[in-house]
């Protein structure tokens, strides 16, 4: 069996497990396990995404952030696999991550291998500690730094990770390729206006308007985004 820091590992999570094998078992890769005849992460990432969910959902609700499609739209904008990953990575929990041979000598780090990991400790966390627990550490974790992006971003939230969010709507529903054609700038230097719009299958879909060519691209994913499910 590997070694592994559970002091370490709890120290930068911010939650001491009464259940030393379950902190252990959400950090099991698949690969890993199957190689030693262990339990891996797969069921707590299926239990933590709907905690995750929830207590996102509670949060936004109890902020009164607006309308069902407000909520929405911010709900996938925490929970989506980027924030995820770039949380566990932030948190330095990449190294306690166990790997079988092979997939240790390929991995390259994928979205899906960190946003497992938070979604499994989600699930671990309430198993071992009960809804106040995981609430703290997701209000500790992603919910805090969803918060701090929000005053710092100069552009509207809802629209800073919609590019990711449309680009997995579309692999996931396999719609096609996506593409951004810029149309056009307009303004000074010092305060520009950028237009762009996201074609699927090479058609225009929808346009964005943003200070920068980043922020129209994210409007432009996020209007396109909500067409399509209005459509479907």
């Amino acid at each position: 069996m590997a070694i592994f820091d559970i002091n370490g590992c709890e120290s930068k999570i911010g939650y001491s497990f009464k259940d030393k094998m379950l902190l252990r078992t959400c950090f099991t890769h698949s690969s890993y396990a199957n190689e030693k005849g262990q339990e891996n992460n797969e069921l707590l990432e299926f239990f933590g995404d709907a905690i995750l969910e929830f207590v996102v959902t509670e949060y936004l609700f109890k902020k009164k952030v607006g309308s069902e499609g407000d909520m929405t739209r911010e709900r996938s904008e925490i929970v989506s696999k980027t924030p995820l990953l770039q949380m566990v990575k932030k948190m330095g929990l990449g190294e306690f991550i166990l790997l079988g041979n092979g997939q240790g000598k390929s991995a390259d780090k994928t979205e899906k291998l960190y946003s497992s990991v938070y979604e499994a400790l989600v699930g671990g966390i309430y198993l071992d500690g009960g809804l106040v627990a995981v609430r703290k550490f997701i209000k500790n974790t992603l919910i805090s730094e969803y918060e701090r992006r929000e005053k710092t971003s100069s552009k509207p939230h809802t629209d800073f990770y919609s590019k990711v969010e449309f680009q997995e709507y579309v692999q996931k529903y396999k719609l096609g390729s996506i593409r951004y054609e810029s149309l056009s700038k307009m303004g000074p230097d010092h305060a520009p206006e950028f237009r762009e719009a996201v074609l699927l299958n090479e058609k225009a879909i929808a346009e964005g308007k943003g200070k920068s060519r980043q922020a129209a691209q994210n409007q432009a994913a996020r209007i396109a985004l909500e067409n399509i499910k209005q459509g479907r």
